[in-house]
């Protein structure tokens, strides 16, 4: 479901609807948006790339390129054909049979409270990341039941359910990481299907606390090729601020 955005008619004048919930984000790599390929899907070069904006990216070619989609300086690239995820129905495809993650134009680097959404259905749930810095900075899947997320350390912060799970082949789930201003995380999950459906719900302890310096430059891996992201990424939020339900929830709506 998309957000309702109630904005002023023309004959109001000059003024002008409100901004959408993303538009304070650090980062927003937004789904069929701004996505470029210069590799078509047997790695053969694209030149001039395609884009999704004009519509001319084919199905499963390689996306060498997603721009921020409120025009911020920091974007995704991969330069590399086979690490380079694929465009798929405006998402980015991340193949099981290869490595494929995305760099970061320059690291996001959180040092107080933060919020991460990460918007994507899974066809692997074995220590598969979704951002990542280092051994020492990730947010990854360990398994059905699991997140582990470290800051700027060998500390492990463990986001464990004893009975509730994340299932692949299912619709889209909404990840939320959030870090408040004493330094407690916590992880909260929307979406899904079937009995596998959650409304944000919070996933596993809301004890962890790591004040470090998170520091961020893969999409959809550990570091380069280490712990690569298995299944389709639809939207990437990156916010420098902590978010509450009410806002978690305004997110969920919007993408």
């Amino acid at each position: 479901m998309k957000l309702l955005r109630l904005g002023q008619t023309l004959c109001e004048g000059s003024s002008f609807p409100p901004q959408p919930p993303s538009a304070n984000a650090l980062l927003f790599l937004k789904e069929n948006t701004h996505m470029f390929s210069g590799f078509d899907s047997s790695c053969g070069v694209v030149s001039p790339p395609t884009s999704s904006d004009d519509s001319t990216i084919g199905h499963l070619d390689h996306i060498t390129k997603w721009e921020d989609y409120n025009g911020g300086s920091v974007y995704a690239e991969q330069t590399t054909c086979v690490d380079s995820p694929q465009y798929s129905s405006g998402a980015a495809q991340f193949d099981t049979s290869f490595s494929m993650y995305f760099d970061l134009s320059s690291d996001v680097v959180l040092t107080g409270e933060f919020t991460i959404y990460i918007k994507a259905s899974l066809d692997g749930t074995s220590n598969k990341a979704f951002v990542g810095g280092s051994t020492s900075n990730f947010w990854r899947i360990s398994n059905n039941k699991e997140f582990r997320v470290r800051i700027g350390g060998v500390t492990n912060n463990l986001f464990t359910e004893a009975t509730d799970t994340i299932n692949t082949a299912k619709r889209a789930y909404v990840f939320c990481l959030q870090r408040d201003s004493s330094g407690y995380l916590s992880m909260f999950v929307d979406g899904g299907s079937g009995a596998q459906t959650y409304y944000d719900k919070a996933w596993g302890s809301t004890t962890n606390q790591d004040t470090d310096t998170m520091t961020i430059s893969n999409i959809g891996a550990t570091a380069d090729d280490t712990q690569t992201f298995e299944g389709v990424m639809r939207d990437v939020l990156i916010y420098d601020t902590e978010h509450n339900a009410t806002q978690r929830n305004i997110i969920y709506n919007y993408l």
